[in-house]
């Protein structure tokens, strides 16, 4: 009997694709009174639908919003329910593909390469994102030891969701910055509304990794019901290993020059 392992559960990678460790930045784009963006590493084969989710825990946000992208040559990498909310009700102008089946790799491929990720289709929160660096994954004895995923750096919060985007966010930032008498009942709704504590210029790696590691948790658990529904020799990806620490020298080159672990 053929089993379909894509049409069952998509497989994190495509192991017909290289595996390569690239280390990558995302920035917000369009960010006018600070920059915010994360550094991260990440194999080349990920499918972009499970980047995607991945770059979502990255940054911060909650995550129900659709999530896509679009990369140097135009080409859109979208969900499968976006893609066929498109097929029937377009049209649409240019190309859109299903992003379950596209990888990284296919979309950045050599250093200096970027594409745009956008968050929320309403709000349009995008972000470039940028292959900074490639590299061989280490193995020992053929497993590899080296983190799969990791956030290596970055600076300042992400925005809340559903503020407005970029723009409806540093409005509220300057409201909440210098409250005039006009602006005292805005002001209050965004106290009232923004989480408890609040701080536009925090980021915590160890905060940030944990969300990491909540992805991780999620391929795991992904893992484990494809154990119970397909062969493991038709299994496409191996095991996931542990997140370990990250050399200095390389989270500092993911930095423009700029931008503590806190």
């Amino acid at each position: 009997m053929i089993i379909d392992t894509d049409k069952i559960l998509p497989s994190i990678y495509d192991e017909t694709k290289p595996r390569k460790k690239y280390v990558l930045r995302l920035e917000l784009d369009n960010s006018t009174v600070f920059k915010i963006w994360r550094g991260i590493i990440c194999p080349s084969n990920i499918r972009l639908s499970y980047l995607s989710e991945f770059l979502v825990r990255t940054m911060g946000f909650v995550g129900y919003h659709e999530h896509m992208f679009t990369g140097s040559d135009g080409v859109e990498y979208v969900s499968t329910s976006l893609k066929e909310d498109w097929d029937v009700y377009g049209p649409h102008e240019g190309e859109y593909r299903d992003f379950n089946e596209w990888t990284l790799g296919d979309v950045l491929q050599k250093k200096g390469d970027s594409a745009k990720w956008t968050y929320d289709l309403g709000d349009n929160f995008t972000h470039t994102l940028t292959l900074r660096e490639v590299h061989r994954y280490m193995r020992r004895k053929g497993v590899v030891f080296d983190p799969e995923y990791c956030i290596i750096g970055g600076e300042n919060s992400c925005p809340p969701d559903d503020v407005g985007g970029i723009y409806g966010y540093e409005h509220m930032l300057e409201v909440l910055k210098n409250p005039g008498d006009e602006d005292e009942e805005e002001y209050q709704e965004y106290r009232d509304w923004i989480p408890e504590g609040f701080d536009p210029k925090r980021f915590n790696i160890q905060e940030a990794r944990m969300r990491c590691w909540d992805f991780q948790r999620t391929v795991e658990t992904v893992r484990m019901r494809m154990d119970d529904i397909i062969p493991p020799e038709m299994q496409p990806a191996p095991k996931m290993k542990r997140q370990q620490s990250v050399p200095k020298k390389l989270r500092e080159r993911t930095a423009d020059g700029g931008g503590e672990e806190n």
